[in-house]
């Protein structure tokens, strides 16, 4: 509409905004650094250089089996089967690498784990939030209240993570209520022993951070975390370590919601990168 003054003036409100968060936070601090050049503004937003951080990359080949404009990428994978991009990704992560062992779950393992680890807190008698024995979550789940309302017993729950109870916690969480419904836990797509190596290679400082992260804002933060979760192990003694990965084909780009998602990664100190996938030239 050529009213960029006006524009700039709504996004600088949106973001000082509380209810606006995770990617559309980000959104409109983007577009507050467009848009805020002198002479409409001379001084620089406190969060530009945040938003400026280098996201580490990795950029592989894939052999495509269809060009179509439109269509999901397939490629043949290191294997000669035909395959996914984020199926390629992990071939190569498994070989060329480094080794690593892993699955392409977006957010639901996190979502698995922060379920396991929370039970206790998820089902706390709290006023009015059971109306039925058949609810997966209570009422308040995924607001701020439901931070609020559990304060104590959520931070007592970090602070056993912290200090490296998380393994023996996700076990006896999983032996209590194997096959019981919660939101967020899927028993069926991840394997007890999958979960611990993730555990085990994240360390408890940084799971405790993120799982208070989710704690805080479930709804905002619950999307958009990168594709691949990526574990080895370093020694005999169990010594492991883990690695995210946003897996990005031909054309991809980032979204607002999994910018966001990165950058809250690398502030808690997670290894994280994007993995690009090119095509392989015609002349190769």
């Amino acid at each position: 509409m050529d009213r960029p003054t006006e524009s700039l003036s709504i996004a600088e409100g949106g973001v000082i905004d509380p209810w606006v968060r995770a990617g559309s936070k980000i959104a409109l601090q983007r577009r507050v650094l467009r848009l805020g050049k002198p002479p409409r503004r001379w001084k620089v937003p406190s969060y530009a250089d945040s938003l400026r951080r280098n996201i580490k990359e990795v950029n592989i080949e894939g052999r495509p089996l269809n060009c179509e404009i439109g269509a999901k990428n397939v490629f043949y994978g290191y294997d000669g089967e035909r395959c996914g991009v984020e199926q390629l990704a992990l071939q190569y992560y498994a070989d060329e690498g480094g080794g690593w062992q892993g699955t392409h779950s977006e957010g639901g393992i996190w979502m698995t784990i922060f379920g396991l680890l929370m039970w206790d807190v998820i089902f706390l008698e709290v006023c009015n939030v059971f109306q039925s024995k058949f609810q997966t979550a209570p009422l308040d789940f995924g607001t701020d209240d439901f931070y609020k309302s559990r304060k104590d017993l959520i931070e007592s729950q970090l602070k056993r993570i912290q200090d490296g109870m998380a393994e023996e916690m996700l076990i006896s969480s999983w032996e209590l209520h194997q096959g019981t419904s919660c939101k967020g836990v899927n028993w069926d797509r991840h394997s007890m022993a999958d979960l611990r190596a993730v555990v085990a290679g994240v360390g408890g400082h940084r799971l405790a951070l993120l799982l208070r992260h989710l704690a805080l804002d479930y709804n905002s933060w619950s999307s958009g975390m990168p594709d691949l979760l990526l574990w080895r192990f370093l020694d005999e003694r169990g010594g492991a370590e883990a690695k995210l990965v946003e897996v990005k084909g031909p054309k991809d780009q980032l979204s607002d919601q999994q910018r966001a998602w990165i950058f809250v990664l690398m502030d808690f100190g997670f290894d994280v990168e994007i993995c690009k996938v090119s095509l392989v030239s015609k002349r190769r």
